[in-house]
Order: C-alpha cells, then sequence, then structure tokens
C-alpha cells in the first residue's frame, strides 16, 4: 500500500505542478501532506515536517548565502569579462548563444555546486535571450543538463555519495568514467547546437544593433528575481526574421529581402512568455539605449557597464576570494554552508564598507533568497513524508524486487536503468545509500563488481538536476523566470536521452 502512496504522491504532484494547477512550493507542502493523512499517519506529520527540515536546513542555509555571495560578485564586475567573452563569441546568433549557453554551464560546473553554476550562467546569458525573443526553457534545459553531466565530479556529490555507500574509493569510481562522462558532454553540446539552429531557423541571424532596435525600450533583468512580475512577455515568443551584415562598429539596420517578416512558431510546445523585472532591482543588468552603441564590445554586455555598483579596483581581491572559496570547498576545509557565510561577510564589509549600501546589497537579492530557501523548506516537507511514513523504502525495495534473477548478470545496466528514474522521485542520499547497496549486494551475487555498480548508478545525474527535490533548479528557473512545469515538460526528454548516452558510451568503454 505504501508503495502504491509513494508513487500516486509523486505522480500527483508532477501532474498539478506540469499542468500549473498548483504553485510548486505549495504542491511540495500540501500534496504529502493529505498523503500523510490518508495513510493514517497524520498525527507525526509535525515530526516528519521538523526532521525534513532538519536535513534541508544546510542546504537552505549554503544557498542563502550563496546567493548574497555570488550577487555581491556579479554586482562588482568580478564575471563581467567573462560576460564580455561569452557575449562576443555569440554576438546575436541564436546558435552560438545556446551553445555559449552549454559552455559556460559547464565550466562554472566545474566548482561542483549546481546554484553557483545556475546563477552565473543565468546572469550572463538572460539578456541575451530575452532581447532575442529567444525560448528560456532552451537555456534552462541545456544549463540543467549540462550541470547533471558535470555534477558527477568527486567533489560534486553523487560519486562521493556512492563510494561511501559501497566503501570505495572515489577515485577509483570517477576516472574510468572519464571517458564516458566526456562523451556525454560531447552529447550535451551537441543537443545545443541541435537546439539553436532550431532557434536560428525561428528567429533568423541578427546583429547586435538589430537585436536592440528590435526592442529599444530599457529593461532590466535582476540578478536573483524568481517569480513572476508585470510587464512586457519575454519568452519563447516569435519575433521578425531580420539579418544584417556586421562591420567592426555600429551596423545600420536592413532587412535580407530573402527573410521577410513573418510570425514565428514556437521553438518548442515549453516555450514560457514570463514577465520581465520593470525596474532595477540592486545589480540590475541592463542593456544598453540603441544611441549609446558604438561598437561591439560596447553595444551588448547584458551586464550594465557603468552600474555604480562596480569595483573596479576591488576586481583581484574579489577573484581571490572566490577562488580561495571555491578552493576550501573542493578540499572540504569547512563545510559549504560555513564557507559561504563568511565568505558573503567578508564580500560585503570590504566592497561596500558603509551600512546603507550593505542593506541595499542585501535588499537588492532577498527576493531570490526567499523564493529558493521558501523552496528548499517546501521541499523538506515533501522528503520528510516519503521518508518518515516509509514510502520510499518501499518503493525501492518494490523496485529492486522487480529485476528478474535472469538479469543479475547485468546488474550494472541494471543500476545504469534505474539510476533514471530513481534519482529524479528520490534525493541522492536515498538513492545512494538507500537502494545501491541493494543493488550492490545482488550483483555481487553474480560476480558484477561493486565498482560497475557504482560506476554505473551515475549515469542519471543528468535527469537529477531537474527533479523538483534538487534546490538549485529552483534557483535556475526563478532566475531565468521560466515555470518550473515547463522547464520540467522541456528539458526531461533531453536529459533522460543524455543520461543513457552517458550509459551507453560507459558500456561501450568496458567500464559498466
Amino acid at each position: 500500500m505504501l508503495t502504491i502512496l509513494g508513487f500516486a504522491m509523486i505522480a500527483t504532484f508532477l501532474v498539478l505542478i506540469m499542468t500549473k494547477k498548483m504553485s510548486p512550493i505549495a504542491a511540495l507542502v500540501l500534496i504529502p501532506a493529505l498523503f500523510c493523512v490518508a495513510v493514517g499517519q497524520g498525527a507525526q506529520l509535525g515530526d516528519y515536517v521538523i526532521d525534513g527540515v532538519g536535513n534541508l536546513a544546510p542546504t537552505a542555509a549554503m544557498l542563502m548565502f550563496a546567493i548574497v555571495y555570488f550577487g555581491v560578485m556579479i554586482d562588482v564586475g568580478l564575471f563581467d569579462p567573462i560576460v564580455r567573452a561569452i557575449l562576443r563569441f555569440c554576438k546575436a546568433d541564436p546558435m552560438r548563444i545556446v551553445v555559449g549557453t552549454a559552455v559556460l554551464a559547464a565550466i562554472v560546473s566545474l566548482d561542483g555546486d549546481g546554484s553557483t553554476t545556475f546563477m552565473i550562467t543565468v546572469s550572463a546569458m538572460y539578456p541575451l535571450y530575452k532581447r532575442l525573443k529567444m525560448s528560456l526553457v532552451v537555456m534552462t534545459g541545456v544549463a540543467a543538463t549540462a550541470n547533471g553531466v558535470m555534477n558527477t565530479l568527486p567533489w560534486g556529490g553523487p560519486t562521493a555519495r556512492a563510494a561511501t555507500a559501497l566503501k570505495l574509493d572515489a577515485s577509483e569510481i570517477f576516472v574510468p568514467m572519464i571517458p564516458a562522462l566526456a562523451v556525454g558532454l560531447l552529447a550535451v553540446f551537441l543537443l545545443a547546437y541541435v537546439l539553436g539552429l532550431r532557434e536560428r531557423k525561428r528567429l533568423g541571424v541578427l546583429t547586435l544593433d538589430e537585436a536592440l532596435v528590435r526592442e529599444p525600450e530599457r529593461e532590466t533583468v535582476t540578478v536573483g528575481g524568481g517569480g513572476r512580475r508585470g510587464g512586457a512577455a519575454v519568452g519563447g515568443t516569435g519575433g521578425s526574421t531580420a539579418r544584417g551584415d556586421s562591420t567592426g562598429g555600429g551596423v545600420r539596420l536592413r532587412k535580407n529581402p530573402a527573410s521577410p517578416a513573418s510570425p514565428a512558431s514556437p521553438a518548442s510546445p515549453a516555450s514560457p512568455a514570463s514577465p520581465a523585472s520593470p525596474a532595477s532591482r540592486g545589480s540590475g543588468t541592463t542593456d544598453a539605449d540603441p544611441a549609446e552603441s558604438t561598437g561591439d564590445d560596447e553595444e551588448f554586455k547584458g551586464l550594465d557597464p557603468n552600474r555604480p555598483t562596480l569595483r573596479p579596483k576591488l576586481y583581484w581581491f574579489n577573484a581571490g576570494l572566490t577562488v580561495a572559496l571555491l578552493t576550501a570547498m573542493i578540499m572540504e576545509l569547512m563545510p559549504i554552508p560555513v564557507l559561504f557565510l563568511l565568505g558573503a561577510a567578508l564580500a560585503l564589509t570590504v566592497n561596500f564598507p558603509h551600512m546603507p549600501d550593505q542593506r541595499a546589497r542585501i535588499a537588492a537579492h532577498a527576493d531570490n533568497v526567499l523564493n529558493v530557501s521558501g523552496m528548499v523548506f517546501a521541499a523538506a516537507v515533501f522528503t520528510g513524508v516519503l521518508t518518515g511514513t516509509g514510502m520510499v523504502e518501499h518503493m525501492a525495495d518494490w523496485v529492486v524486487g522487480a529485476v528478474p534473477d535472469a538479469m543479475g548478470p547485468h546488474m550494472a545496466i541494471v543500476t545504469g536503468l534505474l539510476s533514471l528514474p530513481l534519482t529524479y522521485f528520490m534525493s541522492n542520499d536515498g538513492f545512494y545509500f538507500g537502494v545501491v547497496p541493494v543493488l550492490a549486494e545482488a550483483g555481487a551475487a553474480h560476480g558484477v563488481s561493486p565498482l560497475e555498480i557504482a560506476r554505473a548508478s551515475l549515469a542519471g545525474q543528468a535527469l537529477h538536476m531537474s527533479s523538483p527535490l534538487v534546490p538549485a533548479v529552483y534557483v535556475l528557473v526563478g532566475m531565468a523566470r521560466v515555470e518550473f512545469g515547463d522547464h520540467t515538460r522541456f528539458t526531461v526528454k533531453w536529459a533522460v536521452l543524455t543520461s543513457l548516452v552517458v550509459l551507453g558510451a560507459g558500456i561501450l568503454f568496458g567500464t559498466i
């Protein structure tokens, strides 16, 4: 009964948020509460929620202070050179923009933290997607899938969990999987290329001047503005197809006669239309007016080069502080929430020594902090009920028991296939500490090495990063102003395909 109710609870939650009948935060709280009562354990609901909150409180603290820290770093201009380099590569070509999104997300994912990756990627790329009327779910889908593949780094979490659960060395799990993971990352880049071509076909290739002329009014994008606000639609709606020739500096607007303006069809069924923030909040990323455009490097930076929060004289201090923070995270010198707490306090104090300025920076990022931390604590209700009622344990036992004995010699492949749905519907802790040891024990009876089981268990991470139980995904959709249901509908199929590519490459290379 608990098995059926567990799957029913997850299915109900996903249906409600994908059909937009409920907001994610409301569904994360109310659905598990109702099912907890349905299984006759309503009296223990409070205990389950408190246990869930206790387990996720460090994650919420980490996200809160990580948002403040990286928000301040974006405010003071630490990432402006990276953003300018990416934008110079992308120009106004939708294909280059989508590929640039994948490359940027993959590079930033080296720090092992999904929320950091999504904050930097969205802050850099959102203005381009918005101005060119590109589909925002393409951005969130590509970023999440790229981060999912890179999340398998030893300091990213899953590899360490697998090593701990099976008492193995993390390097023995990860190093042989590098070729398969590299193939998975190439698959993400190929996916980005294909989706970019689709966007190019829908919108055409524009020069930067044309991109600005199409929507000349000033638009401001907050670094951390989750949710929906009043304003103009900025999602995957169509625009006219226009072309122009770049000659170095500014370029005159002209349309290619062969490409007449026409309504464009959506890039995908999940292309959202999400309002933009109407006013600057803190570190706004403001697109320049056409009259202020003087060249490719100054026409469309995305980040306002004249914002008052810039601290060019402190650039190397901020760069050193960030490198030191990420190094301490990788070396696990202190708990990550503590590192971000100390880093945020130090960054605020040095860059904004006056109290009013510090309060303004904190207020500028308060929306995103509240949205993300609220979502994490709402997810604590969901995970607390799943675990406390025993649903997770019964679901895992049922799935493992459903594997035929004849599949025993192929338990590594079975583990890889099971990792897709199980890491999506369960937390990584629940999967690696609850399910993987059982699968490894079953595989050992048929001569399958625990190392093969551990490596195969990493295959589903590309899909896992879009799970409703992953707090970082709410940073992604919140900053991109994309509905979680839209992101899910668009991303899941591509993430599943990427995970299967990783699994297939692992089998082909003989590591699984």
